[in-house]
């Protein structure tokens, strides 16, 4: 059973290796070795972190005599990402139960803060070192608030969740200094491969997602990958490994139409970057939301350098959506008059696509008809175990981020 359909245009001609490459996967014992032994995939196979998470919400939100009015997320990067990604599915009202914090602007942070009920908001805060500058300054921050307003932690400490290392770290200590819940997190689940643990599923249950479904959509397209019943993951490494090295298409643009799948999009970016982007290699992954940035993109992608691979996820909008007057057949603009506004989409997602197609550059198209959780589910699976593949190939560790500590070790410096 698949949540979602591929199509390639434009994509094969003049490349030498990919037939080179897709056996390479094929038979890779690497490939089958980390997805059999990542722990950010073997979760999918049982239930315990949806069980963890339901036990979890049931005790937190059992002995309270009135529910948290609010969900406070602080945290940053995949500590973020992920359920950001899968509370993006909901509706508008359903969102606001839950506020990510994942930036430290001071003016905006502090705005947002002095509007928040403390006593009535439960505060999950994540960070899977324990050290991470931005997430320890929120939490913090947030002490400081507490002591101004003449709050006393120890009597709201059933308000707070920490998940971060069981190691001793700022956050860790924090937690037991002030006797507040500390949750594991999983030493080897990375923060970007973090979204089918209990980072990803807390905050998304929480808002009122379907975790279930999720994790069945990502267990149906993991048990076919692993059985080789499909083999789109394979075929996704090897033509966007042999885009870049033959056709020096560094630039991996990701055009997404649905609302809902804008969170995917940054989601998307973290994954590819940090996984990818090691000793010289890896391509850059733009994000781009349809129609808008048909607006302000669309023209260099058509015109420009010939340096991109495109990637769009369309969806069936057909009849969907509030209906356009008739009045609009009066003033030369008849072709939308009585059509709903999601003809006008799916209309302007085939028209990109066939313009793009047309100017023979390459496409993937990536449908899926309907974007729900177990969809969702599916589509994260593909570019978890798509970077997987693309590492194989380009002999990367898709694990690790050894430039990114420079920086680290210099904001340290700057505020010493």
């Amino acid at each position: 059973m698949s949540f979602i359909e591929f199509k390639y245009s434009n994509c094969f001609s003049k490349i030498n290796n990919y037939k080179n490459y897709l056996n390479l996967l094929k038979n890779s014992k690497e490939l089958d070795s980390i997805i059999g032994s990542s722990n950010f995939l073997k979760i999918i196979n049982n239930y315990d972190e949806i069980n963890k998470v339901k036990k979890l919400c049931t005790d937190l939100l059992g002995e309270r005599k009135k529910p948290f009015k609010k969900f406070c997320i602080f945290g940053t990067g995949g500590s973020s990402l992920g359920a950001q990604t899968l509370i993006n599915l909901l509706p508008g009202k359903n969102k606001e139960t839950i506020i990510f914090f994942d930036n430290i602007d001071p003016i905006i942070f502090n705005e947002r803060l002095d509007k928040i009920d403390i006593l009535n908001t439960c505060f999950i805060v994540i960070s899977k070192s324990g050290k991470t500058p931005e997430t320890l300054s929120q939490f913090s921050a947030l002490l400081t608030k507490c002591e101004e307003r003449g709050i006393d932690i120890g009597k709201i400490k059933k308000n707070f969740i920490l998940i971060t290392e069981n190691s001793k770290n700022p956050l860790s200590s924090i937690g037991k200094e002030y006797d507040l819940l500390l949750i594991e997190h999983d030493k080897n689940i990375g923060g970007r491969f973090s979204i089918f643990s209990i980072v990803g599923l807390l905050p998304a249950y929480l808002a009122g997602v379907d975790i279930e479904k999720f994790i069945k959509g990502a267990k149906i397209s993991l048990s076919d990958a692993l059985e080789k019943n499909t083999i789109f993951h394979i075929e996704g490494a090897s033509l966007t490994s042999c885009l870049y090295q033959e056709k020096n298409m560094n630039i991996n643009v990701l055009l997404t139409y649905a609302d809902s799948l804008k969170a995917f999009g940054s989601w998307y970016r973290q994954l590819w970057a940090e996984s990818l982007g090691k000793n010289r290699l890896g391509s850059t992954p733009l994000h781009a939301v349809g129609t808008l940035d048909q607006h302000s993109q669309l023209q260099l992608y058509l015109d420009g350098p010939k340096d991109k691979f495109f990637t769009i996820i369309k969806s069936n909008f057909a009849d969907q959506g509030a209906i356009m007057h008739n009045i609009l057949g009066k003033f030369d603009a008849s072709y939308l008059s009585n059509k709903s506004m999601g003809d006008l989409m799916h209309a302007e997602q085939n028209a990109t696509i066939q313009t793009l197609i047309n100017k023979n550059l390459p496409v993937r198209e990536i449908f899926i008809n309907k974007i729900n959780p177990e969809s969702l589910g599916s589509l994260i699976v593909h570019y978890f175990l798509e970077v997987i593949g693309v590492g194989i190939i380009l002999g990367i560790d898709i694990f690790n981020q050894p430039a990114v500590d420079e920086g680290k070790i210099l904001t340290k410096n700057y505020l010493s």
